[in-house]
Protein backbone atom coordinates (compact mmCIF):
# COMPACT_ATOMS: atom_id res chain seq x y z
CA UNK A 1 0.00 0.00 0.00
CA UNK A 2 1.32 3.41 -0.96
CA UNK A 3 0.92 6.37 1.33
CA UNK A 4 0.69 9.84 -0.10
CA UNK A 5 0.70 13.17 1.62
CA UNK A 6 -2.15 15.46 0.76
CA UNK A 7 -1.22 19.07 1.46
CA UNK A 8 -4.90 20.01 1.47
CA UNK A 9 -5.33 18.42 4.91
CA UNK A 10 -2.39 20.39 6.39
CA UNK A 11 -2.90 23.63 8.19
CA UNK A 12 -1.71 26.86 6.62
CA UNK A 13 0.81 27.44 9.44
CA UNK A 14 2.36 24.03 8.94
CA UNK A 15 2.52 24.61 5.17
CA UNK A 16 4.43 27.86 5.69
CA UNK A 17 6.81 26.18 8.13
CA UNK A 18 7.48 23.35 5.70
CA UNK A 19 8.18 25.72 2.82
CA UNK A 20 10.56 27.71 5.04
CA UNK A 21 12.53 24.55 5.75
CA UNK A 22 12.66 23.67 2.03
CA UNK A 23 13.73 27.20 1.07
CA UNK A 24 16.45 27.28 3.75
CA UNK A 25 17.71 23.91 2.60
CA UNK A 26 17.96 25.15 -1.00
CA UNK A 27 19.77 28.31 0.11
CA UNK A 28 22.18 26.23 2.20
CA UNK A 29 22.93 23.95 -0.75
CA UNK A 30 23.53 26.98 -2.97
CA UNK A 31 25.92 28.53 -0.45
CA UNK A 32 27.78 25.25 -0.04
CA UNK A 33 28.19 24.97 -3.79
CA UNK A 34 29.36 28.58 -4.02
CA UNK A 35 31.83 28.02 -1.19
CA UNK A 36 33.18 24.93 -2.93
CA UNK A 37 33.65 26.94 -6.13
CA UNK A 38 35.59 29.64 -4.28
CA UNK A 39 37.69 27.00 -2.53
CA UNK A 40 38.50 25.37 -5.88
CA UNK A 41 39.46 28.77 -7.32
CA UNK A 42 41.70 29.45 -4.31
CA UNK A 43 43.30 26.05 -4.72
CA UNK A 44 44.05 26.73 -8.37
CA UNK A 45 45.45 30.17 -7.54
CA UNK A 46 47.63 28.71 -4.81
CA UNK A 47 48.86 25.96 -7.11
CA UNK A 48 50.19 28.59 -9.52
CA UNK A 49 52.37 30.13 -6.78
CA UNK A 50 54.93 27.35 -6.74
CA UNK A 51 58.29 27.21 -5.00
CA UNK A 52 59.87 28.27 -8.29
CA UNK A 53 57.76 31.45 -8.42
CA UNK A 54 58.67 32.28 -4.82
CA UNK A 55 62.37 31.65 -5.50
CA UNK A 56 62.35 33.92 -8.56
CA UNK A 57 60.58 36.69 -6.63
CA UNK A 58 63.23 36.44 -3.94
CA UNK A 59 66.32 36.53 -6.17
CA UNK A 60 65.43 38.32 -9.41
CA UNK A 61 65.44 41.86 -7.88
CA UNK A 62 69.17 41.35 -7.19
CA UNK A 63 70.08 40.23 -10.74
CA UNK A 64 71.51 42.95 -12.99
CA UNK A 65 72.54 43.29 -16.61
CA UNK A 66 76.20 44.13 -17.25
CA UNK A 67 77.21 46.08 -20.36
CA UNK A 68 80.90 46.40 -21.20
CA UNK A 69 82.36 48.55 -23.98
CA UNK A 70 86.06 48.00 -24.59
CA UNK A 71 88.16 50.26 -26.79
CA UNK A 72 90.36 48.06 -28.95
CA UNK A 73 93.25 49.35 -31.07
CA UNK A 74 93.90 47.45 -34.26
CA UNK A 75 95.98 47.97 -37.39
CA UNK A 76 94.05 48.56 -40.60
CA UNK A 77 95.60 48.28 -44.07
CA UNK A 78 95.30 51.51 -46.03
CA UNK A 79 96.28 52.26 -49.63
CA UNK A 80 96.81 55.69 -51.17
CA UNK A 81 94.57 56.17 -54.19
CA UNK A 82 97.13 57.96 -56.30
CA UNK A 83 98.16 56.84 -59.82
CA UNK A 84 101.81 57.76 -59.24
CA UNK A 85 102.13 55.81 -56.03
CA UNK A 86 100.01 52.96 -57.38
CA UNK A 87 102.53 52.56 -60.22
CA UNK A 88 105.79 52.92 -58.27
CA UNK A 89 104.71 51.61 -54.90
CA UNK A 90 101.63 49.40 -55.10
CA UNK A 91 101.74 48.62 -51.40
CA UNK A 92 99.35 49.03 -48.51
CA UNK A 93 100.12 51.18 -45.51
CA UNK A 94 99.08 50.14 -42.04
CA UNK A 95 97.37 52.73 -39.88
CA UNK A 96 96.16 52.34 -36.27
CA UNK A 97 92.43 52.32 -35.76
CA UNK A 98 90.42 52.43 -32.53
CA UNK A 99 87.09 50.66 -32.38
CA UNK A 100 84.62 49.81 -29.64
CA UNK A 101 83.78 46.20 -28.83
CA UNK A 102 80.52 45.79 -26.86
CA UNK A 103 79.64 42.77 -24.76
CA UNK A 104 76.88 41.90 -22.32
CA UNK A 105 76.43 39.62 -19.37
CA UNK A 106 74.73 39.34 -16.01
CA UNK A 107 75.62 40.00 -12.40
CA UNK A 108 74.41 39.44 -8.87
CA UNK A 109 74.12 42.10 -6.16
CA UNK A 110 75.84 40.66 -3.08
CA UNK A 111 75.91 43.80 -0.94
CA UNK A 112 73.30 46.51 -0.39
CA UNK A 113 76.02 49.14 -0.92
CA UNK A 114 76.47 48.20 -4.57
CA UNK A 115 78.96 45.33 -4.82
CA UNK A 116 78.20 43.01 -7.72
CA UNK A 117 79.52 39.52 -8.45
CA UNK A 118 79.95 38.42 -12.08
CA UNK A 119 82.28 36.45 -14.35
CA UNK A 120 85.83 37.52 -15.16
CA UNK A 121 85.20 36.90 -18.85
CA UNK A 122 82.16 39.22 -18.77
CA UNK A 123 84.21 42.26 -17.77
CA UNK A 124 87.37 41.31 -19.65
CA UNK A 125 89.53 40.63 -16.57
CA UNK A 126 92.29 42.84 -15.26
CA UNK A 127 92.97 44.41 -18.64
CA UNK A 128 94.93 47.53 -19.47
CA UNK A 129 92.53 48.36 -22.29
CA UNK A 130 90.22 51.30 -21.89
CA UNK A 131 86.71 50.14 -21.08
CA UNK A 132 83.38 51.36 -19.78
CA UNK A 133 81.21 49.16 -17.56
CA UNK A 134 77.55 49.94 -16.99
CA UNK A 135 75.05 48.03 -14.87
CA UNK A 136 71.30 48.08 -15.46
CA UNK A 137 69.17 47.45 -12.37
CA UNK A 138 65.92 45.51 -12.82
CA UNK A 139 62.50 47.08 -12.53
CA UNK A 140 61.00 48.85 -10.67
CA UNK A 141 64.33 50.64 -10.12
CA UNK A 142 65.42 50.49 -13.76
CA UNK A 143 68.48 52.73 -13.40
CA UNK A 144 71.63 52.26 -15.49
CA UNK A 145 74.72 53.06 -13.41
CA UNK A 146 78.42 53.37 -14.12
CA UNK A 147 80.36 50.53 -12.49
CA UNK A 148 83.95 50.35 -11.27
CA UNK A 149 86.12 47.30 -11.64
CA UNK A 150 87.29 46.11 -8.19
CA UNK A 151 89.01 42.75 -8.64
CA UNK A 152 88.91 39.51 -10.59
CA UNK A 153 90.43 36.05 -10.68
CA UNK A 154 91.20 34.61 -14.08
CA UNK A 155 91.58 31.13 -12.62
CA UNK A 156 88.10 30.86 -11.10
CA UNK A 157 86.51 33.20 -13.69
CA UNK A 158 85.01 35.53 -11.10
CA UNK A 159 85.01 39.33 -10.76
CA UNK A 160 83.62 42.04 -8.47
CA UNK A 161 82.19 45.39 -9.59
CA UNK A 162 80.97 48.40 -7.59
CA UNK A 163 78.21 50.89 -8.35
CA UNK A 164 77.44 54.03 -6.36
CA UNK A 165 74.06 53.11 -4.93
CA UNK A 166 72.57 52.34 -1.53
CA UNK A 167 69.90 50.03 -0.13
CA UNK A 168 69.99 47.67 -3.09
CA UNK A 169 68.23 44.29 -2.87
CA UNK A 170 70.56 41.40 -2.03
CA UNK A 171 70.12 37.76 -2.98
CA UNK A 172 70.67 35.14 -0.25
CA UNK A 173 73.66 32.87 -0.86
CA UNK A 174 73.09 29.17 -0.29
CA UNK A 175 75.37 26.18 0.24
CA UNK A 176 76.69 24.50 -2.90
CA UNK A 177 77.96 21.61 -0.77
CA UNK A 178 74.33 20.69 -0.06
CA UNK A 179 72.94 20.02 -3.54
CA UNK A 180 71.07 16.99 -4.84
CA UNK A 181 71.26 15.74 -8.40
CA UNK A 182 67.72 16.01 -9.77
CA UNK A 183 66.55 18.96 -7.66
CA UNK A 184 65.16 22.09 -9.30
CA UNK A 185 67.63 24.59 -10.75
CA UNK A 186 66.62 28.10 -11.83
CA UNK A 187 68.86 30.22 -14.07
CA UNK A 188 68.27 33.99 -14.02
CA UNK A 189 70.11 36.40 -16.29
CA UNK A 190 70.21 38.58 -19.38
CA UNK A 191 70.51 36.24 -22.39
CA UNK A 192 71.15 37.99 -25.71
CA UNK A 193 70.61 41.31 -23.88
CA UNK A 194 66.86 40.68 -23.75
CA UNK A 195 66.59 41.72 -20.13
CA UNK A 196 65.71 39.71 -17.01
CA UNK A 197 64.92 36.15 -18.08
CA UNK A 198 64.18 33.00 -16.10
CA UNK A 199 64.71 29.40 -17.20
CA UNK A 200 64.22 26.24 -15.19
CA UNK A 201 65.69 22.76 -15.17
CA UNK A 202 67.34 20.38 -12.75
CA UNK A 203 70.79 19.77 -11.34
CA UNK A 204 72.16 17.30 -13.90
CA UNK A 205 75.51 16.48 -12.29
CA UNK A 206 78.02 17.71 -9.72
CA UNK A 207 81.80 18.07 -9.49
CA UNK A 208 82.39 18.35 -13.23
CA UNK A 209 86.07 18.99 -13.97
CA UNK A 210 87.55 20.42 -17.16
CA UNK A 211 91.27 19.63 -17.27
CA UNK A 212 91.69 21.55 -20.51
CA UNK A 213 91.36 25.33 -20.02
CA UNK A 214 88.22 26.96 -21.40
CA UNK A 215 89.90 30.01 -22.87
CA UNK A 216 92.08 31.28 -20.02
CA UNK A 217 89.94 29.79 -17.29
CA UNK A 218 90.26 26.49 -15.44
CA UNK A 219 86.94 25.12 -14.23
CA UNK A 220 86.70 22.51 -11.47
CA UNK A 221 83.89 21.11 -9.32
CA UNK A 222 81.34 22.70 -11.65
CA UNK A 223 77.57 22.31 -11.30
CA UNK A 224 75.93 20.95 -14.45
CA UNK A 225 72.32 21.91 -15.24
CA UNK A 226 69.88 21.59 -18.12
CA UNK A 227 68.29 24.96 -17.33
CA UNK A 228 68.71 27.01 -20.51
CA UNK A 229 71.88 29.11 -20.35
CA UNK A 230 72.76 31.27 -23.33
CA UNK A 231 75.24 34.05 -24.17
CA UNK A 232 74.46 36.88 -21.77
CA UNK A 233 73.55 34.55 -18.88
CA UNK A 234 77.19 34.49 -17.77
CA UNK A 235 77.56 36.00 -14.32
CA UNK A 236 73.94 35.44 -13.36
CA UNK A 237 72.84 33.18 -10.50
CA UNK A 238 71.78 29.55 -10.44
CA UNK A 239 69.11 29.28 -7.77
CA UNK A 240 67.52 26.39 -5.86
CA UNK A 241 63.83 26.02 -4.99
CA UNK A 242 64.42 27.69 -1.61
CA UNK A 243 65.42 30.92 -3.33
CA UNK A 244 69.12 30.57 -2.50
CA UNK A 245 71.98 31.19 -4.93
CA UNK A 246 73.98 27.98 -5.33
CA UNK A 247 76.12 28.90 -8.33
CA UNK A 248 77.22 31.51 -10.87
CA UNK A 249 76.34 30.58 -14.46
CA UNK A 250 79.49 30.56 -16.58
CA UNK A 251 79.43 28.65 -19.85
CA UNK A 252 77.57 26.12 -21.97
CA UNK A 253 78.50 23.10 -24.03
CA UNK A 254 77.37 23.33 -27.65
CA UNK A 255 79.35 20.59 -29.34
CA UNK A 256 81.65 23.17 -30.91
CA UNK A 257 78.89 25.12 -32.67
CA UNK A 258 78.24 28.19 -30.52
CA UNK A 259 75.67 29.54 -32.99
CA UNK A 260 73.07 27.00 -31.86
CA UNK A 261 72.90 28.28 -28.27
CA UNK A 262 71.85 26.12 -25.36
CA UNK A 263 71.42 22.38 -25.87
CA UNK A 264 70.70 21.66 -22.22
CA UNK A 265 74.26 21.36 -20.95
CA UNK A 266 75.25 24.39 -18.90
CA UNK A 267 77.74 24.86 -16.08
CA UNK A 268 77.85 27.06 -13.01
CA UNK A 269 80.66 27.90 -10.59
CA UNK A 270 79.73 26.62 -7.09
CA UNK A 271 78.84 29.42 -4.70
CA UNK A 272 81.39 27.99 -2.24
CA UNK A 273 84.12 28.88 -4.76
CA UNK A 274 82.63 32.36 -5.08
CA UNK A 275 82.64 32.75 -1.28
CA UNK A 276 86.37 31.94 -1.16
CA UNK A 277 86.99 34.47 -3.92
CA UNK A 278 84.99 37.17 -2.12
CA UNK A 279 86.75 36.49 1.18
CA UNK A 280 90.12 36.84 -0.56
CA UNK A 281 89.10 40.17 -2.13
CA UNK A 282 87.68 41.46 1.16
CA UNK A 283 90.81 40.59 3.14
CA UNK A 284 93.50 41.53 0.62
CA UNK A 285 91.81 43.79 -1.93
CA UNK A 286 92.70 41.33 -4.67
CA UNK A 287 93.04 37.61 -5.31
CA UNK A 288 96.47 36.38 -4.36
CA UNK A 289 97.61 33.75 -6.82
CA UNK A 290 99.00 30.63 -5.19
CA UNK A 291 102.42 29.53 -6.43
CA UNK A 292 103.81 26.00 -6.27
CA UNK A 293 106.94 26.52 -8.33
CA UNK A 294 106.15 23.62 -10.65
CA UNK A 295 107.08 25.23 -13.95
CA UNK A 296 106.19 22.44 -16.37
CA UNK A 297 104.22 19.19 -16.32
CA UNK A 298 103.87 16.56 -19.00
CA UNK A 299 101.39 13.79 -19.70
CA UNK A 300 102.56 10.18 -19.37
CA UNK A 301 102.70 8.36 -22.69
CA UNK A 302 102.93 4.58 -22.91
CA UNK A 303 106.56 4.91 -23.91
CA UNK A 304 107.29 7.04 -20.83
CA UNK A 305 105.36 4.63 -18.63
CA UNK A 306 107.47 1.72 -19.88
CA UNK A 307 110.71 3.69 -19.43
CA UNK A 308 109.78 4.75 -15.87
CA UNK A 309 108.40 1.30 -15.00
CA UNK A 310 104.94 2.68 -14.31
CA UNK A 311 101.89 0.43 -14.22
CA UNK A 312 99.72 2.92 -16.17
CA UNK A 313 99.83 6.18 -18.09
CA UNK A 314 97.95 8.07 -15.36
CA UNK A 315 99.80 10.85 -13.59
CA UNK A 316 101.76 14.02 -14.35
CA UNK A 317 105.49 14.02 -15.08
CA UNK A 318 107.35 16.89 -13.42
CA UNK A 319 109.58 18.46 -16.08
CA UNK A 320 110.93 21.56 -14.34
CA UNK A 321 110.81 23.14 -10.88
CA UNK A 322 111.74 26.68 -9.85
CA UNK A 323 114.65 26.95 -7.41
CA UNK A 324 113.70 27.66 -3.78
CA UNK A 325 110.02 27.34 -4.62
CA UNK A 326 107.41 25.54 -2.46
CA UNK A 327 107.77 22.43 -4.64
CA UNK A 328 111.56 22.57 -4.32
CA UNK A 329 111.36 23.00 -0.55
CA UNK A 330 108.92 20.09 -0.32
CA UNK A 331 111.48 17.80 -1.92
CA UNK A 332 109.83 17.41 -5.33
CA UNK A 333 112.28 16.71 -8.15
CA UNK A 334 112.25 16.81 -11.93
CA UNK A 335 111.38 13.34 -13.19
CA UNK A 336 108.92 12.65 -10.36
CA UNK A 337 105.45 11.50 -11.37
CA UNK A 338 102.58 13.08 -9.42
CA UNK A 339 99.89 10.40 -9.13
CA UNK A 340 97.64 12.15 -6.58
CA UNK A 341 97.15 15.50 -4.86
CA UNK A 342 95.36 15.50 -1.50
CA UNK A 343 94.23 11.96 -2.23
CA UNK A 344 92.69 12.86 -5.61
CA UNK A 345 94.08 10.79 -8.46
CA UNK A 346 95.73 12.67 -11.31
CA UNK A 347 95.05 11.28 -14.77
CA UNK A 348 97.17 13.80 -16.65
CA UNK A 349 99.24 16.95 -16.42
CA UNK A 350 96.11 18.99 -17.06
CA UNK A 351 94.47 17.37 -14.04
CA UNK A 352 97.37 18.34 -11.79
CA UNK A 353 97.45 21.84 -13.26
CA UNK A 354 93.75 22.34 -12.54
CA UNK A 355 94.06 21.15 -8.93
CA UNK A 356 97.10 23.33 -8.26
CA UNK A 357 95.35 26.37 -9.70
CA UNK A 358 92.46 25.81 -7.32
CA UNK A 359 94.64 25.92 -4.20
CA UNK A 360 95.03 29.05 -2.10
CA UNK A 361 98.00 30.89 -0.64
CA UNK A 362 99.31 29.27 2.58
CA UNK A 363 97.26 26.14 1.88
CA UNK A 364 99.11 22.91 2.55
CA UNK A 365 98.66 20.00 0.17
CA UNK A 366 99.93 16.43 0.03
CA UNK A 367 101.65 15.20 -3.13
CA UNK A 368 101.72 11.48 -3.82
CA UNK A 369 104.61 10.86 -6.22
CA UNK A 370 106.47 7.96 -7.79
CA UNK A 371 110.25 8.28 -8.01
CA UNK A 372 112.20 5.42 -9.61
CA UNK A 373 109.45 2.98 -8.67
CA UNK A 374 109.24 4.18 -5.06
CA UNK A 375 106.06 5.79 -3.75
CA UNK A 376 106.63 8.97 -1.72
CA UNK A 377 104.35 11.37 0.14
CA UNK A 378 105.45 15.02 0.17
CA UNK A 379 103.91 17.96 2.00
CA UNK A 380 103.91 21.30 0.17
CA UNK A 381 102.72 24.70 1.45
CA UNK A 382 101.90 27.16 -1.32
CA UNK A 383 103.17 30.74 -1.33
CA UNK A 384 101.91 33.89 -2.97
CA UNK A 385 102.78 34.07 -6.65
CA UNK A 386 105.89 36.27 -7.12
CA UNK A 387 104.91 39.17 -9.35
CA UNK A 388 108.25 38.99 -11.15
CA UNK A 389 107.47 35.47 -12.37
CA UNK A 390 105.39 34.73 -15.41
CA UNK A 391 104.46 31.19 -14.42
CA UNK A 392 102.44 29.83 -11.56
Amino acid sequence: MLFTLDFHYLSDAFKHLLWDYVLNALILLFLLGLSASFAAADTISQSRRTAVVSAVEQVQPAVVSVHVTTRVRSLRPYRLRDPFWDFFSPFYYVVPEDRERPSTGSGLIINSEGYILTNDHVVGGDTQQERRIRVSLPEPDGRTLEARYIASDIGSDLAVLKVDAQDLPVAPLGNSDDIFVGEWAIAIGNPFDLGPTVSIGVISALDRDFPQPQGEHYYRDMIQTDAAINPGNSGGPLVNADGEVIGINSFIYTGGDYSIGSIGIGFAIPISTARNFLNEVQQHGQVRRAWSGIVALKNITQRLADYLSLSSTEGALVVKIAVDSPADQAGLESGDVIVAINGEKMRSGEDALGVLRGLRVDEECTLHVVRYGEHLELSMRLKEWPRSRQRW
